[in-house]
This record gives C-alpha cells, sequence and structure tokens, in this order.
C-alpha cells in the first residue's frame, strides 16, 4: 500500500481546491474538538499525517506535533511544507499507524488520524491498534 502513496505525494495537495485553506480550515475545526474535549493537550500525535494539511496548521495553532506516516514521500513533502511555513515544533518519522503509539513511547496527549485511515484497517485487532 504504502507504493501508492509515494506515488500518490507529489499530487495529493491538489485534492483540494485551494490546500492553503484547507489547512486552515481542517486545523481550526481540530483545534475547536481538542479544546473543547482536552483543554490542557498541547503535544499531538498524528499517526497518518501524509502531507501534513492537518499538522501544519495545528503546528501554527501552537501545538506541538509527533506525526508520523507509511510513506517516507509523504513525510517528506510533509517536512518540506512545515519547513515552508517555518514551522519548527514537528517532529517527523515514518511508521505505520498500527505501531505509532509505542514507536513514539507514548509521548503524546492527545492522538489523531484524519482522512482515510478506515481503508487500512482489515482485521478486527487493526482495529484496536495491534492490540
Amino acid at each position: 500500500m504504502s507504493n501508492f502513496y509515494e506515488e500518490l505525494c507529489s499530487y495529493s495537495h491538489l485534492i483540494f481546491e485551494d490546500w492553503n485553506v484547507s489547512i486552515e480550515r481542517h486545523s481550526s475545526q481540530l483545534k475547536n474538538i481538542i479544546e473543547l474535549n482536552w483543554s490542557q493537550h498541547k503535544t499531538i500525535l498524528d499517526v497518518s499525517c501524509g502531507i501534513g494539511t492537518q499538522t501544519i496548521g495545528l503546528s501554527q495553532k501552537d501545538y506541538q506535533l509527533i506525526i508520523s506516516d507509511i510513506s517516507v514521500n509523504e513525510i517528506e513533502q510533509a517536512r518540506k511544507e512545515a519547513q515552508q511555513c517555518r514551522q519548527t515544533n514537528i517532529s517527523f518519522s515514518v511508521c505505520h499507524m498500527i505501531t505509532a503509539f509505542a514507536h513514539h513511547s507514548s509521548n503524546s496527549d492527545t492522538v489523531i488520524s484524519c482522512d482515510n485511515l478506515i481503508s487500512h484497517l482489515h482485521t478486527d485487532k487493526d482495529f484496536f491498534f495491534g492490540t
């Protein structure tokens, strides 16, 4: 499956009419949810970040981000986009979403996964992240 994302990576932003507007809209909605439910949470683990659509915006809203994706190219694209936005409060890594929480030593207050995560979970065990 990662080959699909490796090839799609350079076109991912084209899914949105205006990617920068989408970054702001997604991050504002996520910030509202986080503040409503977990107001003290400032460190977020995104286990399927893609090119960073949600995480770049959240980093601009003073959250510390730990992000990972199964795709090397998507992580590199997210890193490039974050650098262009001058966002330095993001840690990047490549790993599978099922192992991301353990991979990052559980150093987060909130775990998110947006967009098409469900299509990658094929068994009951996957839905409970390998537990």
